[in-house]
């Protein structure tokens, strides 16, 4: 298939990918309209002031140049700044000259320099690493790539070397500074030329080296955490990355389309010590995710344990430019171009705005959950985190499910979430609600009761749950729910775990 291309990037790049793709092809005619004495295997070369012998080139092509034929403009700004007609002369053999069997190349430094109508017919060869980060902040040709490859440096050679997320992707090896610029070279140039439509990103800092400061303002970055998150952050992550691979293969199976993933974790050593159920979950991305469009890569300084995976090393390339100033420029100046990235997990319970209606999930802002954020009869949010979605909390009592409790240790909020239970339960005549077990029970109405252990609860109230919630416990090992999981019940008031569902929740503020 012929098909008309782009180089844009230095001269050295770009004469390492001409000399490599013309000879492959020995046997094409190729005329250069540029200037200066040149390596390549070219027929013939016009000077683009030289408007007579040009013209007489770019009629010959006009009436029927044989196939095989290929026009190379070469550089671009150049050309056209000496001869001003080229651009729609250029245009149309571009348009209509594969169906010839006539190509044109055209090298340019800089995307900019070529006009938009002729890059539509356009191939752009991806010695781009250089354009891309040279840098200018000319982002019009973004996201024109769909094959999840990036040039990543240039070899010894000056000849682009790239990573391929669709491959297996590499562990970036090396201390600090230098894994940074690996990283950013790779992670920078797959953001800016593919769209969160194509690729999303899950960052994990696990010893605070700061690698991936600024590259969560991109679209594309659905999580970024750091070795600075609490277990219980850790924990939900686990979860909704777990989740992840449930819903990919549910989406593949219905035939949906959906982004690749790449995974990066540095220091994974650091990720398993501290969380040991991360490794068997970085286990199965790096094995059934591949097939779902889950890619793991892996980072460190290599003095450590080596990675949960067998993972190649890094390809061999020279990131030639201090990247950390565009990590910060970049990123931002992507946002609002591509949609946001799928949201891999929510934040735990305990950070909710207050200033307006809650549309869930709810962004972090404060701590204070109120009813009037929340939908008709609930009373809080219950965490699904594998779902990757946090639901409201509605107490459902039924004929077979009657009563309710509310235990935990003094200052949990026991007294304040029965206030917001009668906030909105209906008539009355139908609950008893008691803050403490030791009052007289009606048995004919609906019974909640506040306890500060599970033992002081009475059984037939216990055999009959429509609604519970266990917060904080003086002792974990006590719990109704699970041991573990009361154990990481935040000793504030209002969070805790529900029942039946047995979920991280908060209450709402009456």
């Amino acid at each position: 298939m012929i098909r008309n291309f782009a180089v844009v990037g230095p001269g050295q790049a770009t004469r390492e990918r001409l000399s490599t793709a013309l000879a492959a092809a020995p046997n094409i005619s190729v005329y250069r309209i540029g200037r200066g004495a040149d390596p390549l295997p070219v027929s013939a070369t016009f000077d683009p002031a030289d408007e007579p012998g040009c013209r007489s080139l770019l009629d010959w092509f006009e009436r029927g140049a044989p196939s095989g034929a290929v026009l190379l403009m070469d550089d671009w700004e150049l050309c056209s700044g000496l001869d001003r007609e080229l651009d729609r002369t250029v245009e149309w053999i571009a348009a209509f000259g594969p169906a010839r069997g006539v190509q044109v190349v055209v090298t340019a430094r800089r995307w900019s320099e070529v006009p938009d109508r002729l890059r539509r017919h356009l191939h752009g060869e991806a010695t781009d690493f250089l354009a891309l980060h040279e840098i200018e902040l000319d982002l019009s040709n973004k996201y024109q790539r769909h094959d999840l490859k990036a040039a990543i440096g240039a070899d010894a050679r000056g000849w682009p070397v790239y990573v391929d997320v669709n491959s297996t992707l590499a562990a970036c090896l090396a201390p600090p500074a230098e894994r940074e610029q690996k990283l950013l070279s790779a992670l920078l140039g797959l953001m800016v030329t593919h769209s969160s439509t194509d690729l999303n990103f899950a960052l994990f800092d696990m010893k605070n080296v700061g690698l991936f400061d600024g590259l969560e303002e991109a679209p594309h970055v659905a999580c970024a955490l750091s070795g600075e998150d609490d277990d219980e952050v850790l924990q939900q992550f686990h979860d909704g990355l777990a989740g992840e691979l449930d819903r990919r293969r549910r989406l593949k199976q219905a035939g949906e389309p959906f982004p690749a993933l790449m995974v990066c974790v540095d220091s994974p050593e650091a990720l398993v010590e501290r969380h040991p159920g991360y490794r068997g979950l970085l286990q199965s991305l790096s094995g059934a995710g591949h097939e779902l469009g889950v890619h793991l890569l892996y980072s460190g300084d290599g003095q450590a344990a080596p990675p949960p995976a067998q993972i190649p090393a890094w390809p061999a390339a020279v990131a030639p430019y201090d990247l950390e100033e565009w990590a910060e420029v970049l990123p931002p100046a992507l946002a609002g171009t591509c949609p946001p990235a799928h949201v891999l997990a929510l934040p735990p319970p305990g950070a909710f705005q207050s200033t307006q209606k809650l549309t869930l999930p709810p962004r972090p802002s404060t701590s204070d959950l109120r009813l009037d954020m929340l939908p008709p009869g609930a009373i809080g949010l219950v965490d699904r985190p594998f779902e990757h979605q946090r639901d409201a909390l509605v107490p459902d009592f039924t004929r077979e499910r009657r009563h309710g409790a509310i235990v935990g240790k003094p200052g949990s909020g026991k007294s304040t979430t029965l206030r917001t239970l009668r906030a909105v339960l209906g008539d009355p005549e139908r609950y008893q609600l008691l803050d403490g077990p030791g009052e007289p029970l009606d048995p004919q109405r609906h019974i909640v009761v506040t306890a500060r252990s599970w033992d002081q609860v009475p059984p037939f109230i216990r055999n009959s749950l429509a609604f519970a919630v266990e917060f904080r416990l003086d002792d974990p090992a006590t719990s109704l729910v699970d041991p573990d999981q009361a154990a990481r019940v935040p000793d504030r008031p209002g969070f805790g775990l529900s029942l039946p569902d047995r979920r991280q929740a908060q209450i709402a503020l009456p």
